[in-house]
């Protein structure tokens, strides 16, 4: 098999060619106190970690997760994404009676959407929310937000950490992952499916260098 640039990389270079695309899409903002801690499934169990302790530290009085069991999940957890998360919340510390569940999201733009909705049917209408969700997802999740709740004020936590700590599949993969997230981007700001994201030319001029090394 031929060995891809990538793979020549040391880890300083590895991490110097994602810099300018992972600072673009792993938004992060300081929390500040809000109505409820809005939290995407996934695998990472970072991302409950994350949310409980927001919710400790008081920024938030109600969690609200999100997702079903789907193909990244199924061989991995034994029931919805949403149901994994809420007990890893509950052993940090967060209380049951807190927490909204949402079990048939797939995506997330489901997320939001059913997200949002479960929480009015538990009688919850926030006008803040804090956002955990995986790192490189975090400027999907905050553009899907404010394309369908302009009204609700938001803000991106993810797990903290530096593109290394977050690399969640072999070097190469997770490099494609990163630019199919711009890609998305693209997509489904063109659809209307989430607030239109604008590139700036050095991620796309790093996009391209990435794209060179796979």
């Amino acid at each position: 098999m031929r060995r891809r640039p990538i793979d020549a990389l040391d880890a300083a270079a590895y991490t110097r060619l994602l810099a300018p695309v992972w600072r673009y899409l792993a938004l992060a903002e300081p929390p500040c106190l809000s109505d409820v801690i809005f939290v995407f499934g996934s695998r990472d169990l970072a991302v409950p970690r994350r949310a409980a302790e927001l919710y400790r530290t008081g920024h938030a009085p109600r969690v609200l997760v999100s997702g079903r069991l789907g193909p990244m999940t199924e061989n991995v957890f034994s029931k919805a994404e949403a149901l994994v998360f809420r007990d890893e919340l509950v052993r940090h510390g967060v209380a049951s009676g807190a927490i909204t569940t949402e079990v048939e999201a797939s995506n997330t733009l489901e997320n939001v959407l059913f997200g949002m909705s479960a929480l009015q049917a538990d009688g919850c209408r926030p006008r803040s929310a804090l956002l955990v969700a995986k790192a490189f997802v975090m400027r999907r999740c905050l553009a899907t937000f404010r394309r369908h709740h302009p009204g609700v004020t938001v803000r991106g936590c993810p797990p903290e950490g530096t593109l290394d700590a977050h690399r969640d599949r072999p070097r190469a993969a997770f490099a494609d992952r990163l630019v199919a997230e711009v890609a998305r981007l693209d997509r489904y700001g063109s659809a209307g499916d989430i607030e239109p994201q604008p590139v700036p030319g050095e991620v796309r001029d790093a996009v391209v260098r990435v794209v060179s090394s796979l």
